[in-house]
């Protein structure tokens, strides 16, 4: 009941939050579907009825027409009679020619592996780790290739948070060489090397994954500078000496000891003076609700590999510190739901 919980705390669970939480994964499927359709491009030039918008897709009638009336319903579309318009915002966000667009997203935010994953979570609970062959750890998991190839809303911000914290730093080098562990789409290894007019990146992670990374240093016009090994990070050779190591949302996915054998070789790789950087989701930082989507990243972790989950900034400032990093710092941003952590080499 209200008013029984510490702290004052005046919230209340209720019939229509729980049917709310057991019919989510309805508007999930749905978003799936009218972004796999495109259907929201069929709008993109004014309203339109469900037998012209089911003649561009190429889609069954009845099937577009009940489509879109399920749209309406989420406050995705107009309905005026028998025509559909976009709502405010779905055009920015949902229409593929838009600069904004985000429904790519979708297949990081829902993916077909974590659906699948998560119908088993009990079990995983009762198991304590993962229930797959091949977990997250791997370089060669196959969701890191998605999550590379269409990132998420907080990818290019972050990257950007990262950079800004470093210019003060970086200010009057003509050079950087950068690591960039697990980097991914490698946003973030790009965004710190461009505060330099030369220097290597060089970029770690899955075969797969570094095709991403490369078409994506082309298109930052960083493809000259760029390297990129594939393999384990734990195994595979470093190379260096750097001058920053960045580690965007890699140290989840191991318990406190193994994070710091990897931070071991980080610094091994880095200049004296070295920066390294730890970016990304955190718990323990703020009340669980506040932070909510960090721990269903959690459950990820606990689903997808054998002992990772997430830790807070306190954690990964002990982490460096057993790992031979000194003078770290925490640094968040509001609306960024990321959090960064720098340190410095001896």
């Amino acid at each position: 009941m209200a008013g029984d919980t510490p702290n004052g705390d005046t919230r209340t669970f209720d019939r229509a939050r729980l049917l709310e939480m057991m019919t989510a994964f309805k508007a999930t499927y749905l978003i799936r579907a009218a972004v796999e359709l495109r259907l929201f491009d069929a709008l993109a030039d004014g309203p339109a009825d469900p037998d012209t918008v089911a003649a561009i897709l190429g889609t069954s009638p009845r099937g577009t027409r009940i489509l879109l009336r399920a749209l309406a319903a989420a406050d995705l579309l107009d309905m005026d009679g028998e025509e559909f318009a976009l709502l405010p915002g779905v055009r920015e966000l949902l229409v593929a020619s838009s600069p904004s667009y985000a429904g790519g997203v979708v297949r990081v935010a829902a993916s077909d592996l974590e659906w699948d994953t998560m119908r088993d979570l009990a079990q995983t609970v009762r198991r304590g780790g993962t229930l797959l062959d091949t977990g997250a750890q791997s370089p060669d998991f196959p969701y890191w290739v998605d999550f590379a190839e269409y990132q998420t809303l907080a990818t290019r911000p972050g990257a950007a948070f990262v950079s800004d914290l470093l210019r003060p730093w970086a200010a009057g080098r003509a050079q950087l060489d950068v690591l960039d562990i697990g980097c991914g789409h490698g946003m973030f290894g790009f965004a710190v090397a461009e505060l330099a007019e030369s220097g290597l990146v060089c970029g770690v992670d899955g075969a797969a994954v570094l095709e991403v990374a490369a078409r994506n240093a082309e298109r930052s016009g960083l493809g000259g500078r760029c390297r990129f090994v594939a393999g384990d990070a734990f195994e595979v050779p470093l190379g260096g000496p750097y001058d920053v190591a960045v580690l965007g949302n890699v140290l989840f996915q191991f318990p406190f000891e193994r994070a710091v054998e990897l931070l071991r070789r980080v610094r091994e790789a880095l200049r004296p003076q070295g920066r390294v950087v730890l970016a990304g989701f955190t718990t323990g930082d703020t009340p669980p609700r506040d932070s909510y989507h960090a721990h269903m990243l959690e459950l990820l972790m606990l689903a997808w590999t054998g002992a990772g989950e997430l830790h807070s900034t306190g954690m990964y400032r002990k982490m460096l510190a057993s790992s031979g990093f000194i003078d770290s710092e925490v640094h968040s941003q509001p609306g960024l739901p990321l959090r960064v952590v720098l340190a410095r080499r001896p």
